[in-house]
């Protein structure tokens, strides 16, 4: 999923964003409703937690709520995603123009960085799903012109910026099920764009991720075990230093207690990488509730206790709106899936989450 949060005048966000942290600095109390009644499954975590931090108000947010919601993502959470309109070649470039990155880590976040290689276009034929390449450069993974501007890309961006995280495809397995063809030169790809990256950022950790819902409905598990580390004769092959999941179960069963028990902890038949579950979340629209959707974050750190995890990151810190192709192929559920509603008051989930940011992270 995509959103279109764009940082423009970048100098004044980043003179904001200076001046909010000197006056702020942290000092709002966080604070649990004392009617909290949700019991926490674990008591100490080892993985960190994150959001995007979209503003409240939208489509109507004001600058003011922009640097509120990032404000308040630092105190309530360590990972930021860097959602900008630009994913694929040229993110660079914008990355460089708005200074998100820059903003992000006044506020002690982590950002994590998505460099995507295909993307949904509108065609003659409806939606489809395209390599993204900029004019000039032929759309194919194969194609050695696109190969090098995307690992050039993927360099400026690692050199640059140094993010902890860089995620090189969102749901990626949704691309390969109607592209098959293309998982071979795409493997090589994210193998020789890891070794790019490791060269100009060592501690960056590099991902690719995966639909979780659509991994299990179109029995894509084997997707999984093509990244993990592989061994030749002549030298091991590494792709990624995680595996990246999206999560709504919400989509199949209708409460959380439907999960079944093993519904995370599968994923260990098919790969030995630690876990980041880069968006987790329930609707709270329709026939679900805040209760439910509070449920199911209780019911999440149930089941995946026993995995090596990373990260958990919840979609968004406040309900929105989404437009163009995003909103197109959303359904309005999503737009539930936050913390808090669009006026910024807080939704039961909120005190849940605080819960569990304030476990001893180990």
């Amino acid at each position: 999923m995509k959103n279109d949060w764009k940082f423009k005048k970048s100098k004044l966000f980043l003179f904001s964003v200076f001046t909010a942290i000197g006056l702020i600095n942290g000092l709002e109390k966080r604070f649990v409703d004392p009617s909290f009644n949700h019991s926490l499954p674990i008591s100490e975590r080892k993985f960190y937690i994150g959001l995007v931090p979209n503003p409240a108000n939208a489509p109507n947010s004001t600058f003011d709520d922009i640097i509120r919601a990032y404000e308040e993502t630092s105190r309530i959470a360590e990972i930021s995603m860097i959602w900008v309109e630009k994913q694929g070649i040229g993110e660079y470039n914008l990355l460089k123009q708005n200074q998100v990155i820059s903003g992000v880590r006044v506020y002690g976040l982590k950002p994590f960085v998505t460099l995507n290689f295909a993307t949904i276009k509108q065609t003659p034929n409806g939606l489809e799903y395209k390599i993204d390449a900029p004019p000039g450069i032929i759309p194919s993974l194969s194609d050695s012109g696109f190969r090098s501007a995307w690992k050039n890309e993927a360099r400026n961006i690692a050199q640059e910026f140094k993010p902890e995280y860089m995620s090189l495809g969102n749901e990626v397995n949704d691309y390969f099920y109607f592209h098959p063809n293309d998982l071979d030169a795409y493997l090589s790809l994210v193998e020789e764009t890891y070794t790019v990256i490791k060269k100009v950022s060592p501690e960056t950790k590099v991902l690719v991720v995966f639909s979780y819902n659509h991994l299990i409905e179109n029995n894509q598990w084997e997707l999984l075990q093509k990244f993990n580390d592989q061994f030749t004769m002549i030298r091991k092959r590494t792709f990624v230093d995680l595996i990246g999941l999206t999560t709504y179960p919400y989509q199949n069963f209708a409460i959380p207690a439907d999960m079944p028990e093993d519904y995370y902890t599968k994923l260990k038949q098919y790969t030995n990488k630690p876990i980041a579950f880069t968006e987790i979340g329930w609707s709270s629209r329709g026939t679900n509730s805040e209760k439910t959707q509070a449920d199911f974050l209780v019911k999440f750190l149930e089941l995946t206790k026993s995995l090596d995890m990373e990260m958990v990151n919840w979609l968004f810190l406040h309900e929105t709106t989404l437009s163009g192709i995003p909103g197109h192929i959303s359904s309005p559920d999503v737009t539930t899936i936050a913390l808090k509603k669009i006026d910024d008051s807080k939704k039961e989930i909120y005190n849940v989450w605080i819960r569990l940011k304030e476990l001893k992270r180990l």
